[in-house]
């Protein structure tokens, strides 16, 4: 078995015995693929990991269909983020993907059915991909099979299960084989396919377009010296005039990603792609999918990224880089003279200037007042003048090597690149192993920095980590040439072992190395609802808003899936970047109590229809909305139209749409309510726009008594507050403060108030406050509030207001007090209360509420079966 490819024409099959091999590989790979991600076969009709980006990206592909047999010149203006233009390209378009599965949408399957088939495919044709480029490096099957076992199913492939772009990374490794085969035969027909891989690479993500250019162009460099065709005509002008062509094809494509960046500023800081940078421990952290290996790394701190490429694609490449190269006694001596010379005493000055520069450049960072040189050496920056000293110790090493490196054999580093065993199957994936690997690190290497700084293409990549995909690829190779060594090593010392043997106990064991099956996902939504289906009917002159708006919930994404159902333009959506009024939409809406801005919002845009989902509404919310809505009809600003389905309402914005009647009158009164009434009729009340008194009159327990307060005394305080302020009204805030200050007032005359502190001094009566609530005051300050009490200039129910408004206080006490606020709104009960018994679920929440913010702790609650079945009783 020859590891170094030759300038040679492949040998290969006829034309029909050689397609039908190549559907057979393929066939194998998908039913490894199903194998490997059982059930997800069995569930093509609606299989989604999970109900947020697979929702976007199967609008995404019926856009691409759609628009490309109605309007394909306007591609860009899709119906997502109306009034913006080009919105398509706020994220990948995934073009190219969408074209190989357009004959799906013309059997009239549905969106999500087809990108649950896509990402079915996706698996398989990446081992397809990478079994194609190992055969051609190798001429050999059985380490083609091993790299397409690796690359299909490496487990980070599962980690992008929601992200079809980059999971369908199978043009990576044809756009690779295809440079290969070109430069192994200068053909039309060659570099006419190098021209369409290039293509169909960059159109099914940009993301992998860009990330390859560098591998690319390396490998470029290393087949034109390895083949000796740096004169070469045919290589130079049929590969430029191919590529040529694929860029002019790619333009329109392109052109619009450009002007997203010049319209709206969407663009990547460098602080984001540093928050989004691995470190090389995230090559340790198992993929929570993985049955071996999902516990791997989970004491690494902030484990996000999950780059570990299982066991065996680590070991098997040992054979292969820890290979002893053959001597070659034609190779020149390191010590003879080189006829370079002048070119060497250039190179070898370069690299010391570069050296000072990069030192100076180090030492001066930081420094604020500097000199005109010593400006531009703080401007040059170490991570650009360490990429500057590489290039020049590259090129010096290329030329030959310097005299004091005696050890390699060879002349310079081409020769060394050449040597024995160490061809093109060997060099070219090591070469995208380390490109991969240093890439994925993004800003956590100084190259990157430099990339990021001189090359706007490289401001595009958010998350740096997709470079593993090159460095997968590069070990996936070298494991199939691995495997080949173990093979003829174990045939040499046994006769008997069979090469065919080793490779496919060596392909099961990877099998279950990188196993995931069974394999979970759920259940999409699929087939439009009834509110979708009469959008579908209605016209508009402007757009639609749904609410509830939250993108940290994902369901502007399950709006975008309804917008291929209805087809009519979507104002809020979700995408790599954001319209700024979707931001808008999102702070309007989840302001307590929803503003009238909000109206003067949907107006402006214009927005035709505003569609609330009440079932996804938590009850305290669906409260609040309806007195906004309550408000807005009664001003004719909005008009009900009609309830669907699940209480999905549909309301017209009068402004825009002023020929609109009603069909029903409207689901609910537009009363007027106290907030005491609100809270006795249902307690989830206090977490609405009460919210904050409530929470207040939590530190009046803990300031006091230094304990929370219970269910059964807690109610009767809220409402005895809220009596008498009318919800919404003008001036709710002030009464609520009037009525909190009378409340203190009265607190202190409380029978338990008075047995706890009447007999305290009022140093004693402070100290005692203090010490409950978690607050410290400085001498002067604790001073000053005993005084006023000595003097009288304050009461002892003003100094615990005081407290209780403490601002140290409040955020102190913030997460545990609204926590107990969904017990006793939810549950009406005690956190200790049975079913608890103790306080071990409300600490839990405490910590998921630091965590992750309110939105899961009140998501829980609402959908908790304690609730659901209190509320049905």
């Amino acid at each position: 078995m020859k590891f170094h490819s030759t300038d040679q024409t492949d040998a290969s099959p006829p034309g029909s015995r050689r397609f039908l091999r190549e559907v057979a590989v393929l066939l194998a790979f998908f039913a490894l693929t199903s194998l490997m991600t059982w059930p997800w076969v069995t569930r093509l009709r609606d299989a989604v990991a999970d109900e947020g980006d697979p929702y976007m990206i199967a609008w995404t592909l019926w856009w691409d269909y759609h628009q490309t047999f109605n309007d394909l010149l306007h591609l860009f203006n899709a119906n997502v983020f109306y009034p913006y233009k080009y919105t398509l390209a706020f994220s990948e378009h995934e073009y190219g993907i969408a074209l190989l599965f357009f004959p799906l949408f013309a059997l009239g399957l549905r969106p999500l059915t087809v990108q649950a088939v896509a990402i079915f495919c996706g698996f398989a044709f990446s081992g397809y991909g990478a079994f194609r480029l190992t055969r051609t490096l190798t001429r050999a099957n059985g380490p083609a099979w091993i790299a397409g076992i690796i690359f299909a199913f490496v487990p980070y492939r599962f980690h992008l299960l929601s992200h079809l772009h980059y999971l369908f990374a199978g043009w990576i490794p044809l756009l690779f084989e295809s440079l290969i085969l070109f430069a192994r035969q200068r053909t039309w027909r060659r570099a006419a396919w190098l021209g369409v891989a290039f293509a169909m690479n960059a159109l099914s993500c940009t993301t992998y377009l860009i990330l390859t250019l560098i591998p690319l162009a390396l490998s470029a460099a290393f087949l034109v010296l390895n083949y000796g065709i740096e004169r070469d005509r045919a290589f130079w002008v049929r590969g430029a005039t191919a590529l040529t062509i694929a860029s002019v094809v790619l333009l329109p494509f392109m052109v619009p990603y450009y002007f997203v960046m010049k319209l709206y500023g969407f663009v990547r800081t460098a602080d984001e792609v540093a928050i989004n940078s691995p470190t090389p421990v995230h090559w340790l952290a198992g993929e929570r999918r993985s049955k071996l290996w999902s516990s791997l790394g989970t004491g690494i701190p902030n484990a996000t990224y999950k780059l570990f490429p299982g066991l065996l694609p680590l070991l098997l490449p040992i054979p292969v880089i820890f290979a002893t190269p053959k001597a070659d006694s034609k190779k020149a001596s390191v010590l003879s003279p080189d006829p370079r010379a002048r070119l060497l005493r250039v190179l070898d000055t370069l690299v010391i200037l570069a050296l000072v520069v990069a030192i100076l450049a180090l030492g001066y960072q930081g420094e604020n007042t500097l000199t005109f040189g010593e400006s531009v050496l703080k401007a040059l920056t170490p991570a650009r003048a360490g990429f500057f000293l590489l290039i020049v110790i590259v090129c010096r090493l290329v030329v030959t090597y310097p005299k004091f490196m005696t050890w390699p054999r060879e002349k310079n580093l081409i020769e060394t690149i050449r040597r024995a065993g160490r061809g093109d199957a060997v060099a070219l994936p090591i070469m995208w192993i380390v490109c991969g690997f240093l890439g994925s690190l993004g800003m956590n290497f100084f190259i990157n920095r430099v990339l990021y700084d001189f090359i706007p293409l490289f401001r595009a990549i958010r998350v740096p980590s997709h470079w593993a995909m090159v460095a997968y690829l590069g070990l996936a190779v070298v494991s199939g040439l691995g495997t080949q060594k173990v093979a003829e090593r174990l045939a040499r010392w046994r006769k008997q072992v069979r090469p065919a043997m080793v490779f496919a106990l060596i392909g099961a064991a990877l099998l279950i190395d990188l196993r995931a099956a069974p394999l979970a996902f759920v259940r999409g939504k699929v087939f439009p609802d009834q509110i979708t289906l009469r959008l579908k009917k209605t016209p508009m002159r402007g757009g639609i808003v749904e609410l509830p708006h939250d993108l940290n919930l994902a369901t502007p994404h399950l709006y975008m899936l309804r917008a291929a159902d209805h087809q009519k333009p979507l104002v809020n959506a979700s995408s790599s970047f954001v319209s700024p009024i979707s931001w808008d939409i999102q702070q309007l809406s989840e302001a307590r109590p929803l503003p009238i801005r909000l109206l003067d919002l949907l107006e402006s845009i214009p927005a035709s229809y505003l569609v609330i989902h009440n079932s996804a509404l938590t009850a305290e919310r669906r409260m609040e909305y309806e007195m906004f809505l309550g408000h807005a009809v009664a001003s004719n600003r909005l008009r009900f139209i009609n309830s669907f389905g699940d209480r999905d309402d549909l309301y017209a914005i009068v402004k825009t749409e002023p020929q609109t009647i009603s069909e029903v009158s409207l689901p609910f009164k537009p009363v007027v309510r106290e907030w005491a009434s609100l809270i006795e009729e249902n307690p989830v009340n206090i977490l609405g726009s009460y919210r904050s008194w409530a929470q207040a009159l939590y530190r009046f327990y803990v300031a006091s008594y230094g304990r929370m307060p219970r269910y059964a005394e807690f109610l009767p305080d809220t409402e005895l507050i809220s009596r008498g302020v009318v919800v919404g009204s003008e001036d709710e805030g002030p009464k609520l403060e009037y009525k909190l200050q009378q409340f203190a007032l009265g607190w202190v005359e409380r029978r338990e108030f008075k047995e706890l502190y009447n007999a305290k001094s009022n140093d004693s009566y402070v100290d005692a406050l203090t010490a409950n609530s978690g607050i410290k005051l400085d001498s002067a300050e604790r001073t000053v509030i005993i005084e006023k009490l000595n003097s009288g200039a304050q009461t002892r129910g003003q100094v615990l207001l005081d407290v209780v408004n403490n601002q140290e206080f409040n955020r102190k006490s913030d997460n545990p007090s609204l926590v107990l606020l969904h017990y006793f709104g939810y549950l009406r009960r005690n956190p200790d209360d049975l079913p608890d018994k103790n306080l071990t679920g409300f600490y839990y929440w405490v910590n998921q509420l630091e965590l992750f913010g309110d939105r899961k702790l009140t998501r829980a609650f609402n959908e908790s079966i304690e609730y659901k079945t209190r509320d049905r009783s």
